[in-house]
């Protein structure tokens, strides 16, 4: 879960491209700019998704659906039987299954891809580039490639369809070091549900029995 959840979040077999910073495509930096902004012009964003991960070395295709709502830097990720709530100051992820929550302390990472940096992180982290367009559910897409300048990161390449005219990230695929795919299809978004902060941090009140593990320092 922690590492769906870096990756959603934006997460080219070109290893030459991707130490040279002066080969990031303009163009995509301006289609990506665009989205960026039109991201941040949104007080909150409410989403859902399926994700889809085919495993070549199991042979094995699984598929799962879930919610990600979004606030400035705060965010929500239901998936499965897993919450995950972040108000920018502690982190809690609540295990439906066992009752159990565990709570961290909140460390912002640049480098790292998360909910509340998904759509500025090429920003510092990647080179970019235009590679064709794509027709998704009457939608016209443009594909865009980004590459992590960091060789220590466990995938090498993510792509991402964006919408032309809204300008709404539609699909994204991520391409593992180890073979697997990653593919996040957005199946709907709302960005007019206004969402409160409280909505960001785990209520102990509305989980009676639950079993708190504080991690933090």
């Amino acid at each position: 879960m922690i590492y769906i959840l870096s990756i959603l979040t934006l997460l080219l077999s070109t290893s030459g491209i991707a130490s040279d910073k002066n080969l990031s495509d303009p163009k995509a930096k301006t289609l990506l700019d665009a989205v960026s902004k039109t991201y941040k012009e949104f007080p909150s964003i409410q989403a859902t998704f399926t994700l889809t991960t085919i495993s070549p070395i199991q042979n094995k295709t699984t598929t799962q659906t879930g919610n990600i709502y979004l606030k400035g830097e705060n965010y929500k990720l239901v998936m499965g039987k897993q919450e995950i709530f972040c108000d920018k100051q502690s982190v809690w992820t609540y295990l439906k299954d066992i009752n159990e929550v565990q709570v961290n302390d909140y460390e912002a990472n640049k480098e790292e891809i998360t909910p509340s940096n998904m759509f500025t992180i090429y920003q510092n982290d990647f080179n970019y580039m235009i590679n064709g367009e794509e027709v998704i559910d009457k939608k016209n897409c443009t594909i865009v490639d980004l590459i992590p300048k960091d060789k220590d990161k466990p995938f090498f390449k993510v792509r991402i369809w964006i919408d032309k005219s809204a300008k709404y990230i539609t699909r994204m695929k991520v391409f593992d070091k180890n073979g697997t795919l990653y593919t996040y299809s957005i199946n709907s978004f709302n960005s007019k549900q206004k969402l409160e902060d409280s909505y960001f941090k785990f209520d102990l009140s509305k989980h009676p029995g639950v079993q708190v593990e504080d991690l933090r320092m």
